[in-house]
C-alpha cells in the first residue's frame, strides 16, 4: 500500500505524462492548421479521455485487483499504457484538425520528440540520477520543479522550434504512403527505445541495487538508459527536419518555376498587345486616308469600324485600385487579341487593404487558368471569362467564372489537379490562392457545373 507522498507523486506522474504529450503535440499542430468543427467540443472530449487515461493507470496500481481478473506485469501495463497515451495524442490532433494523415503524422512525431526529450534530460535526469531521493523527501518541491521545467522548455520550443516547422511536409489532404511508413517506423523506433529506457532506469537499475548492495556500478548502466529515448528523440527530430528542409526547398523551386512562366506569359502578353496595337494603328491609318475618296454609305461603314478599333483602346479597366487597373487592362488586350469575352465588375471593394502582390497573385493565376481554358474551344460563343466582385462589411468575395464542357478532375484536397505533365511545377496557382485568402481569414470554394466553372475567392479587407 502506498503512503500518502508516494500516491501524491504517482497522481501526478500519470497526470504530468499524458498532458505533456498533449501540450506537446499541440505546440506543433495548431500553427496554421485550420480548425475543425466543433473543436472546443472535440478538445474537451480529449482532455477527458485523457483524465480517464491518468486515473486508469492509477487505480491499477492503487486499487487490488479483483479475483478472476487476468494479471499483468507493472512493465508491461505501463508500457501498453504510455502506447495508447502517444496513440490519443495522434487522435486529438487528426480528430479536430483539418489535416492530412501524413501531416497529421508528421506534427505529431515532433511533439513526441519534445515530450521524450525534455523527460529524459530534465525529469528523469534530475530525478533518477542527480537527486534520487529529492522527490520521496520533499514531492511537493519536486512537482514545482516538474512544472517550472517543462513550462520552461514547452515555451522556447514553441518560440524557436515550432515556427521552423510551418510549412506541411504535403499540401492539404494530400497522402504520401512513403512518408506515412517512414513516421510509423520512425515511432515505434522512439517508443519501443522509451520502454526499453524506462524498464532499465525504472524497475532493473534499482532491483539489481536492492538484492546486490551495488550502486556505483550501475551508475554508467542509469546514465546511459536514461538518456537512450532523448537521444533517440533528438535524431529523429533532426530527421524531420530534414524532410520539412527539403521540402520547404522543393516548394522554393516549384514557386520560382512558377514565377518564371508567369514572367515569360506576361512577356509574350506585352509583345502580342504592342503587335496588336501597332496592327490596329496601321489599319486605322489606312481606313482614314480612305475615307476621303469613299461614298457616304462606304465613309459611314468606315467610320463605324474606326469606332469599333478605338473601343479596344478605350478598354482600360476602372476597380479604385491603380495596380489592378493596369493588370486588367493588359488583360483585357489579351481577350481582344485572342477572341474573349471578358466581363468585369470589380468597382467598389477596398481593394486598397490588400497587398498588391497578393492582388496580383489571385487574379492573375486564376484569369489566367480561365483564359488557358476557354482558348480551347474554336466556337467563339464558348470563349467567355466573367470576373466580378462585391463587399459585405469586411468581406470581399471575388467570383471568376467562365464557359467548362466537363467538370475537372479533383485532387485529394478538393481542388482541380493540373493538366500539365509536370505536376511538380504546375498546379501551384490555386493553391497560392488559398494560402492568399487564408492569410486574410478567407477561403475559396471551387463549383464545376457544366457549362460554367466557378471558383470563389473570400478575404476580409479589415486592415491589419
Amino acid at each position: 500500500m502506498m503512503d500518502g507522498h508516494a500516491l501524491l507523486l504517482e497522481w501526478f506522474d500519470s497526470f504530468r505524462f499524458v498532458f505533456t504529450v498533449q501540450l506537446a503535440v499541440w505546440i506543433f499542430a495548431h500553427r496554421g492548421m485550420p480548425r475543425a468543427r466543433g473543436y472546443a467540443v472535440k478538445s474537451v472530449a480529449v482532455a477527458i479521455a485523457g483524465a480517464l487515461l491518468a486515473v486508469a493507470h492509477i487505480a491499477v496500481f492503487t486499487l487490488p485487483v479483483p479475483s478472476g481478473w487476468p494479471t499483468m506485469s507493472r512493465r508491461a501495463f505501463v508500457a501498453a499504457w504510455v502506447f495508447v497515451t502517444f496513440l490519443l495524442a495522434l487522435a486529438g490532433v487528426r480528430w479536430h484538425r483539418e489535416i492530412s494523415w501524413t501531416n497529421a503524422l508528421s506534427r505529431w512525431m515532433l511533439g513526441i520528440c519534445l515530450e521524450r526529450f525534455v523527460t529524459a534530460f530534465v525529469h528523469n535526469m534530475l530525478f533518477l540520477i542527480v537527486v534520487p531521493d529529492f522527490r520521496a523527501l520533499h514531492p511537493w518541491s519536486a512537482i514545482g520543479i516538474d512544472l517550472l521545467a517543462y513550462g520552461s522548455c514547452y515555451a522556447l520550443a514553441a518560440w524557436l522550434l515550432a515556427p521552423l516547422f510551418d510549412r506541411d511536409v504535403m499540401p492539404e489532404r494530400e497522402e504520401s504512403r512513403s512518408l506515412c511508413g517512414l513516421y510509423a517506423v520512425s515511432f515505434m523506433a522512439l517508443s519501443l527505445t522509451s520502454s526499453a529506457s524506462m524498464g532499465v532506469s525504472e524497475y532493473d537499475v534499482p532491483h539489481i541495487a536492492a538484492e546486490t548492495g551495488m550502486t556505483d556500478s550501475l551508475d554508467a548502466v542509469l546514465w546511459f538508459s536514461t538518456a537512450m529515448a532523448g537521444v533517440m528523440a533528438v535524431v529523429i527530430f533532426l530527421f524531420q527536419y530534414t524532410i520539412h528542409h527539403v521540402v520547404r526547398l522543393r516548394h522554393e523551386t516549384a514557386m520560382l518555376n512558377l514565377l518564371n512562366e508567369q514572367r515569360a506569359r506576361q512577356y509574350a502578353t506585352l509583345t502580342g498587345s504592342m503587335e496588336f496595337i501597332n496592327h490596329k494603328v496601321h489599319d486605322l491609318k489606312h481606313q482614314l486616308a480612305a475615307l476621303e475618296f469613299a461614298t457616304e454609305d462606304r465613309r459611314r461603314g468606315l467610320v463605324s469600324e474606326v469606332g469599333d478599333a478605338l473601343t479596344v483602346y478605350d478598354a482600360a479597366m476602372r476597380t479604385g485600385n491603380d495596380a489592378l487597373d493596369t493588370m486588367m487592362t493588359e488583360r483585357n488586350f489579351f481577350c481582344a487579341r485572342h477572341g474573349i469575352r471578358l466581363s468585369c465588375m470589380l468597382t467598389g471593394c477596398d481593394w486598397d487593404a490588400f497587398d498588391v502582390v497578393d492582388l496580383f497573385t489571385v487574379f492573375g493565376n486564376a484569369l489566367d487558368n480561365a483564359f488557358d481554358h476557354v482558348t480551347r474551344f474554336d466556337d467563339p460563343d464558348k470563349r467567355v471569362v466573367s470576373v466580378s466582385a462585391r463587399q459585405h462589411g469586411d468581406l470581399v468575395v471575388i467570383t471568376f467564372d467562365n464557359y467548362c464542357e466537363t467538370p475537372p478532375r479533383l485532387r485529394g484536397d478538393g481542388l482541380p489537379a493540373t493538366t500539365k505533365p509536370d505536376t511538380a511545377s504546375h498546379g501551384l496557382g490555386i493553391r497560392s490562392i488559398r494560402m492568399i485568402a487564408r492569410r486574410y481569414q478567407g477561403d475559396i470554394r471551387i463549383e464545376a457545373a457544366p457549362p460554367v466553372f466557378t471558383l470563389r475567392v473570400s478575404m476580409s479587407a479589415a486592415r491589419r
